[in-house]
């Protein structure tokens, strides 16, 4: 066989799957984090982007990691896409090939980060390109050196536009797929399988459990602390529970709740819905009127999960652990933080958010210096829907009661009282949705009231638009109009609400106690990025509102914030406005925030931060610092210390060392503060139970499991092609799953078992076999999409087949002289056991490759568009048969035959 070119080898070597050890493989998997230094992305930063360049689609979906550093795509399938010759070899840390020519070569070198491009070096930082999951990921600034495109990342409309400077191979390939399409031939098919994960009678639950307890230096504020949470199905149902102590180990709050949640719109089968609970839930937002709180009742919903109309605030309320903290990141901007848990949960209302998709980022810190993020995407828009579909909201509880009564009530004497929500949305045309709602609520120090409420939700060319008016039962009306639009790449929302006669509308005044009732309310929001000195990108959020009450007092907020990568460190900055105007005397302040993170190196991180008040009284309020130190895999380290300024000036300092166990957490506090020179000490330890399907046994794991669903792969040789594992077929190690907590790989029995997948309306998971050993091992769907449940476990099986490798050589036969190699013949091969053509081209010297063909016999065919334009036709075809055992087959040759020639 003649020699390919370097450009060709390069080429099959990024997408022919070669076949790493697997020792060698593990060891890739376990140093993933540390591929970079720092790592500029993580799991949780995957989005799939549409990639076109112009009315081009060049591919449905690619990995793409939008995170804090920027947008990162990998180099690798990147080039495939556009039909370049670049190879990315990932055990080198290095990509090289060529450009439209072999002389215009391109290397691009991690260990030196240099790139060299037709004989230019261009340095490039270490912030700017990843080894990740096989591909070398770089940063879109460094792409657009490094090939001849100019590219655009919008990660909130989740697509990627190229726009070439040259032209490239692929505009050739996209006009032939274009005619494909003309002629029906196009497989629309994204390749997603969404695999079912049905509720259950019962199913062994999953437990989380933290354990706590400090003893101080005078005995007074000893404790001993506890929560235990547990999850899985129950009565066709997901089942989930929590019990928490306080301080003396009494049982201070228990919650339950059944949930049944379905993404796609059947919840409760015929009735539809895409969450229904029952037990201790949360009533839902209207846009003006009732807010969202928590009550024992029921509550169903058949709007989709991620979306929200520009009306309805958005009220993020979850599980936090003892112990723990947690930041909210709105699209890369720090917003707010919490540091410790109400009744086991954190809960973060009315979070700002811009118009079109967002980005939630969730960071949790835990005492002893773990750190875990979870990401959700929310569409913010104008709320319209489809014509002809209802979108309907319903929930009927006992506000601030639970299930089981125990221990301190929050709330005031409206705990107890019974709050009624319904809202109903009609989709009338594409452009033009009639929304109506209904309710029965306590206001906070204010008599029960019904409302009722009627809006529109439209779009006025690039504009969305929300226009909701209501009436209650105590004479009281109100009425708020919302546009947000997208200008410049900036974000900008505005709206305005106006009441009368003692209107309450909860949505406005959060968390009011007592206070007279708003004559007006506007609010404005503006979410952008400013591209500063040197291409550092840096997101910007400014919102602020101001109040007016009917007893003449007004209330002006403003905040300003960024957040921006600075090569290794992170910072975060705002600056609040605050003015309070009461009888014409106003009062004013303005004060800020600064924080930074920084890695130190792969094993060290610190973070710090201060706050301080600008005016009337110039001074630092608080300044603290942390650092957290990973001795090992299993072992870290964390020291802090906070400072606190003013008359009650005092300094804390703590202490904590971490063991973090395949299957526990267990952490040594100690904590001093120098004012009352108060000691304490802690011990901390925190576990999980989960149940593996697969064995049919529990697992003991570190905490988490039930706070989110699970994932078990099992594949396998599947010997007698008929889907299921019998005892004698020999498990598949190396398979790695790709999951949004992370990725794992196959034991050598074929399984493995992963958590952390959350509790989020749909996960992906992606199964790649670029590790296993054997490269003519075939599995089936790589994408697979699930309903990941709090304490459900999701089986997916994935059997593998032996498959081939086969050679064609195609000739071309032109009269009595021997037939001679034929380069670029496109053939299919057709399947005769069913199923889309395999199609395939031969190089330049007529040899033609088909890869990954399942045992069976498939019938060779031209492809009809080729052999009509260039009037060939088949005189010599062979059927191709694939035995079981697969491997290589050469299946002879392949003549064709110019027809003029023929018919002489």
């Amino acid at each position: 066989m003649a020699a390919r070119s370097t450009g060709a080898a390069l080429m099959a070597l990024a997408t022919s799957g070669i076949a790493w050890s697997a020792a060698a493989q593990d060891n890739l998997v376990r140093n993933l984090v540390i591929a970079a230094d720092p790592q500029p992305f993580s799991a949780d930063d995957l989005l799939w982007m549409e990639v076109d360049a112009g009315d081009v689609a060049l591919t449905d979906s690619m990995n793409v990691y939008a995170s804090r550093s920027g947008v990162f795509l990998p180099l690798g399938e990147f080039a495939r896409v556009l039909d370049l010759a670049v190879g990315v070899f990932p055990a080198q840390r290095r990509a090289e090939g060529w450009v439209l020519d072999p002389t215009n070569r391109i290397t691009v070198d991690l260990t030196t980060r240099e790139a060299v491009v037709a004989g230019r070096t261009i340095r490039f930082a270490v912030d700017q390109a990843a080894i990740y999951d096989d591909d070398l990921y770089v940063r879109v600034d460094l792409i657009e050196q490094l090939l001849p495109v100019k590219l655009k990342a919008d990660p909130s409309a989740q697509k990627l536009t190229v726009t070439t400077t040259r032209a490239l191979p692929f505009e050739q390939r996209a006009e032939r797929a274009r005619r494909q399409a003309a002629s029906g031939a196009m497989d629309t098919d994204d390749g997603v399988v969404r695999q079912p994960t049905p509720y259950r009678i019962a199913s062994p639950p999953a437990f989380d459990v933290n354990i706590g307890g400090q003893i101080t230096r005078d005995g007074q504020d000893n404790a001993g602390r506890y929560d235990v949470r547990v999850a899985g199905d129950l009565l066709y149902a997901g089942f989930e529970g929590y019990v928490g102590s306080d301080d003396g180990g009494a049982i201070s709050n228990i919650r339950v709740a059944l949930t049944r949640k379905d993404p796609y719109g059947r919840a409760l089968g015929p009735l539809g819905g895409t969450r229904a609970s029952l037990g201790d839930v949360f009533s839902p937002s209207m846009s003006i009127g009732a807010s969202g709180v928590a009550g024992r009742g029921v509550y169903y919903s058949s709007a989709p999960l991620e979306n929200l109309d520009l009306a309805t605030p958005l009220n993020l309320r979850g599980e936090l652990a003892l112990g723990e903290e947690v930041e909210l990141y709105v699209n890369e901007v720090l917003q707010r933080s919490q540091t410790s848990a109400v009744q086991g949960r954190y809960e973060f209302l009315d979070v700002p958010l811009a118009f079109g998709l967002n980005t939630i980022r969730l960071v949790f810190y835990g005492s002893q210096g773990q750190i875990r993020e979870v990401v959700r995407r929310i569409n913010f828009g104008s709320g319209q829907i489809e014509p002809g579909r209802f979108v309907m909201r319903f929930s009927a509880i006992e506000q601030g009661m639970t299930v089981f009564d125990v221990g301190e009530r929050l709330g005031g004497p409206e705990v107890g009282s019974l709050r009624l929500v319904a809202t109903l949305d009609y989709g009338l045309t594409s452009g033009l949705t009639l929304s109506a709602g209904a309710g029965r609520y306590d206001p906070t120090g204010r008599d029960s009231r019904t409302l009722t409420t009627a809006g529109v939700r439209s779009s006025l060319g690039p504009i969305a638009a929300q226009i909701d008016a209501a009436l209650d039962d105590q004479g009281g009306r109100g009425v708020s109009v919302g546009m947000a639009t997208r200008a410049y790449g900036v974000s900008l929302l505005g709206r305005h609400s106006e009441y009368g006669a003692g209107f309450i509308d909860e949505t406005r005044q959060l968390g009011v106690l007592d206070q007279a009732p708003l004559s007006r309310a506007t609010d404005f929001r503006a979410d952008g990025q400013w591209t500063a000195p040197g291409g550092l990108i840096v997101p910007i959020s400014l919102n602020a509102r101001r109040l007016s009450r009917v007893d003449g007092v007004n209330l002006t907020t403003a905040e300003l914030r960024a957040s921006a990568p600075f090569g290794r460190y992170y910072a975060s900055a705002n600056v609040a406005y605050e003015a309070e105007n009461v009888s014409g005397l106003e009062r004013r302040r303005w004060l800020g925030g600064f924080d930074v993170n920084t890695l130190i190196s792969a094993r060290l991180q610190t973070r710090a931060g201060l706050t301080y008040e600008v005016s009337p009284n110039p001074s630092l309020e608080t300044a603290y610092v942390t650092a957290d130190w990973q001795l090992s895999p299993t072992a870290a380290l964390r020291f802090g210390a906070i400072r606190a300024l003013g008359p009650q000036a005092s300094t804390a300092v703590q202490a904590s060392h971490l063991w973090r166990a395949p299957r526990f957490d267990l952490a040594l506090n100690v904590a001093y503060e120098t004012r009352r020179q108060d000691w304490r000490i802690g011990l901390q330890l925190g576990f999980g139970f989960g149940y593996d399907p697969g064995r049919e046994r529990y697992r003991i794991t570190r905490p988490g499991v039930a706070g989110g669903g699970s994932v078990v792969i099992n594949a396998w040789v599947d010997e007698n092609g008929d889907g299921r594992r019998q005892i004698d077929e020999a498990g598949v190690p190396g398979v790695v799953a790709d999951t949004n907590a992370g990725g794992v790989t196959t034991d050598a029995d074929g399984r493995v078992y992963a958590t952390g997948l959350g509790d989020v309306p749909t996960a992906r998971v992606r199964l790649t076999t670029e590790g296993v050993d054997d490269p003519f091992l075939l599995g089936g769907p790589t994408d697979i999409q699930i309903v990941p449940r709090p304490g459900q476990t999701a089986q997916i099986d994935y059997p593998m087949q032996r498959s081939a490798e086969v050679q064609l050589l195609a000739l071309l036969a032109s009269g009595s002289a021997a037939p001679r190699p034929l380069a670029a013949l496109a053939i299919e091969l057709v399947p005769q056991a069913g199923g889309a053509p395999i199609p395939g081209r031969s190089d330049h010297a007529g040899v033609l490759f088909v890869e990954s063909l399942r045992p069976g016999a498939y019938d060779l065919r031209l492809d009809a568009a080729q052999a009509q334009a260039l009037g060939v036709s088949l005189i010599e075809g062979v059927r191709v048969i694939v035995p079981p055992h697969g491997g290589f087959v050469d299946a002879g040759r392949v003549v064709v035959r110019i027809t003029g020639e023929a018919q002489q």
